[in-house]
């Protein structure tokens, strides 16, 4: 029995040593998992960082991306708004352009037709040629007989005598 109990005792502590060679690798085990656990959590800290860094980014660029669709739309606006004014102010040039040209066409009528045979017509109406010619000779004659009158009162006045004022016409 003491072999039996030496030799229990042998595989007790065969036992215990690979026990103890188990737990050891064990702990190594154990230990490079925690190492391996370390190093992941700080990958994921990382990687949620960058998750974070990246939700900044992306929201980010939607609004870079929102902002640009509005400033496309304003452009666009306000493009059209231009065209529109453009066309307005074509169309005002061209009605203004149309009347300039009737203007200087009939300015040029009457510089070199209009105000000259206006004046002409006007200049040789033989109405105009009688009612000129009648005051004209009544002037005429009224001066005549003023100055016929004259000369009778100094005639009169140096002879002496009265001569008959009756004048016919």
């Amino acid at each position: 029995m003491k072999g039996k109990v030496e030799e229990a005792q042998a595989d007790r502590e065969r036992g215990e040593v690979e026990l103890s060679a188990q737990v050891l690798n064990k702990n190594k085990d154990l230990a490079a998992k925690d190492v391996e656990i370390a190093e992941l959590k700080r990958r994921l800290f990382k990687a949620h960082e960058k998750s974070e860094s990246l939700e900044i980014d992306l929201a980010a660029e939607k609004v870079r991306a929102d902002t640009a669709e509005e400033a496309r739309k304003v452009a666009e606006e306000g493009r059209n708004i231009s065209t529109s004014a453009l066309n307005v102010a074509q169309n005002n040039y061209a009605e203004a352009q149309s009347i300039v040209d009737t203007l200087v066409s009939e300015s040029e009528w009457m510089r070199n037709r209009g105000v000259a045979a206006a004046a002409n017509s006007i200049l040789n109406a033989t109405e105009l040629d009688q009612a000129v010619a009648a005051p004209t000779d009544v002037a005429r004659a009224v001066r005549h007989r003023g100055g016929y009158l004259e000369c009778a009162q100094h005639v009169e006045e140096v002879l002496g005598q009265q001569f008959g004022l009756a004048i016919a016409p």
